[in-house]
Parts: C-alpha cells; sequence; structure tokens
C-alpha cells in the first residue's frame, strides 16, 4: 500500500503531460514535435521530482531503495556495584570480611606490623620505605622482632620510640639493631630513670644511635608527613612507671590506632583529666599492659575501639579480656604460632589479618 501511495502520483503526472490532446497538430510535424519534446521534458522534471524530492519541502518521497536502518543502542554492561566496607575490616574475627575489597593500586600504604610477642611491647610502623618502631621488646621479644624484621627486609630504622624504660620495651635494642641499623633512639625519660635506660644508652653511644629525647605534644611525620605521631607524656610524680608510659596516637587520613603501652587505670584518668575525650577517639586500641586490667570506663568511652590488639598470647582469663569481653569489643592476640599480626590502611580502611611467617615477604 504504501509503494502504491507513492507511485500514483507519479502516474496521474505522466498521463496530464504526455496524453492529453495536443490542439493545433500540423500534417509537417513540426508543432507535434515541440509538443512531443516538451512533454518529454516535462516527464524527466516529474522523474526527478519523484526520486528526489523538491525545493520546497517534503516533495514526493523516494522509492524503491531499502529503507535506511533504525540506530541501535549497543548495551553497556552497569558496573558492578562496590561493596559499602567498614573502617576496620577484620579478617581476624571473620576471614572473608574482605571480599570485593582492594586498595588502590597508587595508593601509599601504611603497614603496622607486631611480632609474635608476649608481655612486652614492639611494633613496626612502616610507611614510604620508611621504618620506626614503637618499643622493642626485651631480649626474648626483641629477637622475634628481628626475625620479623629480616623477612620484611628492613635494614635501616629511621626512629625508635621508647615509651619508658622497662625491660619488655627496651633490653630489644641490641638485637634490634644487629639486625637492623637503628639511626635514631627517642626517650621521655631521665637517662638514669632505671638501670635498663643505662644500659640502653651506653649501648647506643658505642654503637653510634643518637639518642633525642621527646617529651608531652611532642608530634612526628613520616614519609610526605601524612602519617603522623602525637605523644601524650605524664611527668605527674605520684603515679609509677608504667602509669607514666607515652601514648602514642597514630593518624593516616581518617584512620587511627592508639597505643597505651602500660598505663593502667591510674594513668588513664589523669590522662582523661587534662586532655578533651574526643582526642583520644581512635579506630583501634593496643591495650595496655598486656591485657592484665581492665579499663577505665570513660576512657574506653573515648577511645571507642572498633578492636583491639593485645601484646601477649592467649590469656582468657586476665581481668583486661575479660572486660574487652564483656564489652564486646573484638581483639587479637599477638603471640600465635606461625603468624604475624598485620595492620594496614590507606587512610580510609584498615584491614586487620594474621599472615602466615612464610608470606610476609610478598606484602609490600
Amino acid at each position: 500500500m504504501e509503494k502504491c501511495r507513492i507511485m500514483c502520483p507519479f502516474f496521474i503526472l505522466i498521463r496530464k503531460v504526455f496524453f492529453r490532446p495536443v490542439p493545433g497538430r500540423t500534417e509537417d510535424g513540426r508543432d507535434l514535435g515541440r509538443t512531443v519534446l516538451k512533454r518529454l521534458l516535462g516527464v524527466l522534471i516529474a522523474a526527478g521530482l519523484l526520486l528526489g524530492g523538491t525545493a520546497f519541502g517534503e516533495g514526493i518521497p523516494g522509492g524503491g531503495g531499502p529503507e535506511p536502518p533504525v540506530p541501535v543502542r549497543i548495551a553497556r554492561p552497569e558496573p558492578e556495584p562496590v561493596p559499602e566496607m567498614p573502617a576496620v575490616i577484620n579478617c581476624v574475627a571473620e576471614p572473608d570480611a574482605d571480599a570485593g575489597f582492594h586498595f588502590r593500586m597508587d595508593a601509599d600504604l601504611l603497614h603496622i606490623w607486631f611480632p609474635n610477642i608476649m608481655n612486652a611491647d614492639e611494633a613496626i610502623l612502616i610507611f614510604q620505605g620508611e621504618t620506626w618502631l614503637i618499643d622493642c621488646g626485651d631480649e626474648k621479644n626483641g629477637a622475634r622482632g628481628a626475625e620479623l624484621l629480616s623477612r620484611l627486609g628492613v635494614e635501616r630504622i629511621g626512629k625508635l620510640f621508647n615509651t619508658h624504660p622497662h625491660h619488655d620495651h627496651l633490653n630489644g635494642l641490641r638485637v634490634t639493631n644487629e639486625t637492623a641499623k637503628v639511626e635514631e633512639l627517642r626517650i621521655c625519660f631521665g637517662g638514669a630513670s632505671t638501670e635498663h635506660m643505662i644500659r640502653a644508652l651506653t649501648y647506643a653511644e658505642t654503637n653510634g644511635i643518637r639518642v633525642l629525647e621527646y617529651r608531652d605534644g611532642s608530634e612526628f611525620a613520616m614519609g610526605d608527613g601524612s602519617v603522623t605521631l602525637k605523644f601524650w607524656c605524664n611527668t605527674d610524680p605520684s603515679l609509677d612507671m608504667n602509669n607514666q608510659s607515652a601514648q602514642t596516637m597514630v593518624r593516616y587520613g581518617e584512620r587511627t590506632i592508639l597505643f597505651t603501652a602500660d598505663m593502667e587505670r591510674a594513668g588513664q584518668a589523669s590522662l582523661l583529666s587534662r586532655t578533651v575525650p574526643s582526642a583520644l577517639k581512635a579506630d583501634l586500641l593496643k591495650y595496655p599492659h598486656h591485657g592484665k586490667t581492665p579499663l577505665v570506663e570513660e576512657f574506653l568511652r573515648a577511645v571507642n575501639p572498633e578492636a583491639a590488639v593485645i601484646t601477649n598470647k592467649t590469656v582468657s582469663d586476665w581481668g583486661g579480656v575479660r572486660y574487652l569481653a564483656a564489652k564486646g569489643v573484638p581483639y587479637i592476640y599477638t603471640n600465635q604460632t606461625g603468624v604475624y599480626l598485620h595492620l594496614v590502611t590507606d587512610g580510609e580502611h584498615w584491614i586487620v589479618e594474621q599472615v602466615p611467617q612464610d608470606r610476609v615477604g610478598e606484602i609490600r
């Protein structure tokens, strides 16, 4: 029907031009020839209009050829939704917690490693090629820290911060330095505060380790400055050395971890009295004094951690461990067979995981 509709006007036009009567026809054919020629010219013009349309609008539609194809929209696969992930992805409590998550390939990551230690403190911080330590354990735990440093390929330690001069936080200096050269020892207690400090300072002088102090409110920056360490030091003489031990807030982007050394309840109450509680908020808590005692309730509310690290073996009957369990705060021990505790963040998320000892070198 469409073809008929298009062609009918064409035939009507031909009939009108070519077959209508021709008046004044002569025998010599001169008028007839001119008339026929004009009519043929009219037919050609009509055919041109039929094929190409007119200059006045739609014209007579062309026919005979295939209709142009209708454009087809090529479907594109919808991007897979990025899963909403918590700030702390705890793969120790839930091994598949990081399913579907990965850090950006170009992200600078802060790595915090804990040796396989118990009843001692040592944490290894690595960022943008720099390595710093918070404490270095005693002789035995320091050797475990040295083993981890070797597996990580660390040959130089820029700064080693001692939180207080007890043996389980300082006596590992020698074995640490023999494994990875310590360039700077930072202390917050006087040189003659304990026999352990005296020995450490003597060793440092003999082995070319710079010794410098840090104080309450001191801040240090790693790498390009995006990782910071802030310290609270308490010199209140009414407190014992554990409760005077330095507190360290490590911050990278939006993520934080608070190292509380051996500060127990008296030190926590003292810190709360001179610090805005919101300044103590942290995603993760290195639990004080290896999990021995409960926290002050206000201190826990201020920190409000999503998980705690206990520098010990499994000690489920200790007061601090029972306290965390009662409060519903997940906790992870550092002294677990065959694995190292590894915390890593891009400044937006933490991953908390246990890494098999023979795979440490694969993580960068």
